[in-house]
This record gives structure tokens, sequence and C-alpha cells, in this order.
């Protein structure tokens, strides 16, 4: 690798790595939708991979425009940082986690437990490109290069808006019935919820037996109190009767 003196030579080996990402993408992502069972899935892989070749595109106009505005000091370097990109460095990073991926994907495993796993492949590459267009972007936007970082950004969302997607199909369906699969023979297990009920159940039955013995405490307290009106009754015609006695004994 040839030295790179200043932020936009930086800006030229990002912009490379993403060529070779992108490129590594296009010629995986076919596997990948092949591999994938769920409708939902199969579709957001399709049509990612058809943004992924504008994106591609895209980057080849980013290239023209960090050559064409360096210096005559840096042409040189940069014309030939560039030219090395044809057949040049394969980014090692995003190689990795495609084949780390289709290592994962290729395991012997259940349909629904392979959708979870491509979700989680697909997001590793999402999150490697979120890093490298946000990097080459925060460059572009220092250098003052208006329209690289206005290209670099349409991809950037557009690499968002991909993650969001996958992360709202894997919670909606795709984990829970990964999850809810039996590693051994791919028999649904007992879902958490039937333990709710149970429990819910469990309660009901607890309550009805302590409601009878609320009911007779109850009526046992109204009694005492009952009885002890009955008693004050008693005592107040008592007092009332004493002097009537004391007057009648006196005569």
């Amino acid at each position: 690798m040839e030295k790179m003196n200043d932020l936009k030579a930086l800006l030229a080996h990002e912009v490379r790595d993403l060529m070779s990402v992108e490129d590594q993408i296009i010629e995986a992502m076919p596997g990948m939708i092949e591999k994938a069972q769920n409708s939902d899935l199969k579709k957001a892989l399709e049509q990612h991979l058809s943004v992924t070749e504008k994106q591609r595109t895209r980057l080849d106009e980013v290239q023209k425009i960090v050559s064409g505005e360096s210096d005559e000091e840096n042409k040189g370097f940069l014309s030939g940082l560039f030219g090395a990109i044809t057949g040049g460095e394969k980014c090692k990073g995003m190689e990795g986690i495609i084949s780390e991926g289709e290592k994962i994907m290729g395991a012997d495993m259940d349909v629904d437990v392979k959708d979870a796993a491509v979700i989680a492949c697909a997001q590793k590459i999402e999150h490697y490109e979120i890093c490298g267009y946000g990097t080459a972007r925060a460059y572009a936007m220092q250098l003052g290069l208006t329209e690289a970082e206005k290209l670099l950004r349409q991809t950037l969302d557009e690499e968002y808006v991909a993650d969001d997607l996958l992360t709202k199909l894997a919670y909606s369906g795709i984990n829970e019935d990964a999850e809810s699969t039996d590693e051994a023979g791919g028999s649904p297990r007992k879902k958490a919820g039937g333990g709710r009920a149970d429990n819910t159940l469990k309660k009901a039955a607890a309550k009805k037996k302590v409601e009878p013995k609320k009911a007779a405490t109850g009526n046992i307290k109204k009694a005492a109190l009952k009885a002890s009106n009955g008693k004050a009754a008693s005592k107040q015609a008592a007092a009332k009767a004493a002097p009537a006695k004391k007057a009648a004994s006196k005569k």
C-alpha cells in the first residue's frame, strides 16, 4: 500500500475499499437469496441486490469526483490508486464476513433457523457498509466535496433502510419461528405463551379457593358485630331502668 499523505488520499482508499465491498456482495447475494426460505426475506434480499448494483455504479461517480478535484501533486498518486481497483486489492474485511456467513448458512440446520442465520449474515454485511460509507461521507464533507458527499449519503441512507427492514423481518416472526423449533427433529417446542396461560389458570383457581374463606370470615365478623350491638342495647336499657327501681324502693 502506497503512503497516504492527506485526507483526500485516505478518502480514495475508502472508496477503493467500498468498490471491492460492493463487488463481493453482488457476487455473494444470489447464494443468500437461494438459501432464504421466507418469502418476505427472499424478496428483501432480491431488492437489495438491485440497489447494490446501483450503489456500485454510484461509486464510480465518486471516484471521478475525488480524482478529478485533486491537485497536480496528488493527481498521479490518486490516479494510480484508483487504477489498481480494476484488478486490485480485495477488501479482506468483507471477504471474512462473507466467508464466515457462508460457513454458517451452509451448516445443517432447520429451515426456520437458516432464515434467522441469513438475516444475521446480511446484517453483518450492512453494518460494515454503514461504517464504510459513513466514514467516506465524513471525509468528503471535511474536504468540501459536496457532490461526492451527496452520493455517499444517498447510499448510506439506503443501507440504514435495508438494515431496519432486516430487523423488522427478524422480529416479525423469523426469530420466533427459529426459537420454537426443536433442535433434535425440527418439531415445534412449547411456546412461552403456554406457561403464561397456565399461570393465569392457577391464579384463578387459587382465587376461587380463597373467596369462600373470605365470605365465611365476613359473616362471622357481621354476627360478632350484631351480638356486640345487642349487648350495648341491653346495657343502655338496664341503665334507664335503674332510677325507676330506686324510686320504687323508697316508696
